[in-house]
């Protein structure tokens, strides 16, 4: 095989690649990821150690793992969610045994409705704002994670100061997360008034919501 063959070989197995990581990883976390460590590793081959794809006999592997990187950066929310419009008032979730002064503001309809979407709310049980996502609920892991990118996406709540593995164990096949959840046993309730209040003030304020509760 001549160089030129070699090099449309590589361009065809890096173009493989780039389209089986594009439509392949769904995931906006893991998509973000995959594209700082791609931009990072191209431009620490390009321009630190060029000698490693010389001699791996691949020197289009610098700018192709760049320009693979940078795709899927731009594109890292290509998955997301779709914001919904907010649900007619009259319009509420299938379950409707709700303590007494349980809030029906918009608000609150709008979050019971994403509930019930994305975790199910169960019919033979009475919600009220001390119902938990984690332990009654039985929220956790991937499960919980989608909820929450749906949460801050939906309501635009900051969740800069939201630690995910003082309530959920991390999802089973993200090592990174699990292992900075290392050692947090024990998890705190995370409640439906935490949600609320989160979403009237826009933030995640970790001490607040959880003296809340």
């Amino acid at each position: 095989m001549n160089f030129s063959q070699w090099l449309y070989l590589q361009t065809a197995l890096l173009f493989a690649l780039h389209l089986l990581l594009y439509y392949k990883i769904t995931d906006c976390t893991l998509r973000t990821r995959l594209a700082v460590t791609f931009i990072v590793t191209g431009l620490l081959l390009l321009f630190w150690l060029p000698y490693i794809a010389i001699v791996l006999n691949i020197q289009l592997l610098p700018l192709a793992l760049f320009l693979i990187g940078l795709a899927l950066f731009i594109t890292r929310n290509k998955h997301r969610r779709q914001r919904k419009r907010p649900p007619h008032p009259l319009l509420r979730t299938p379950t409707m045994n709700l303590t007494p002064n349980f809030p029906e503001d918009p608000v609150m309809q709008q979050l019971l409705q994403l509930l019930h979407e994305e975790i199910g709310l169960p019919k033979h049980k009475t919600i009220s704002l001390q119902t938990s996502l984690n332990f009654d609920l039985a929220c956790d892991g991937v499960e919980a994670k989608q909820f929450m990118d749906a949460l801050e996406q939906d309501f635009g709540v900051d969740l800069s100061d939201y630690d995910a593995y003082r309530y959920f164990q991390p999802p089973m096949f993200d090592v990174f997360l699990k292992r900075r959840a290392k050692g947090r046993g024990d998890k705190i309730p995370l409640t439906i008034g935490m949600l609320y209040l989160a979403i009237k003030t826009h933030r995640w304020d970790t001490q607040s919501l959880e003296n809340l509760s």
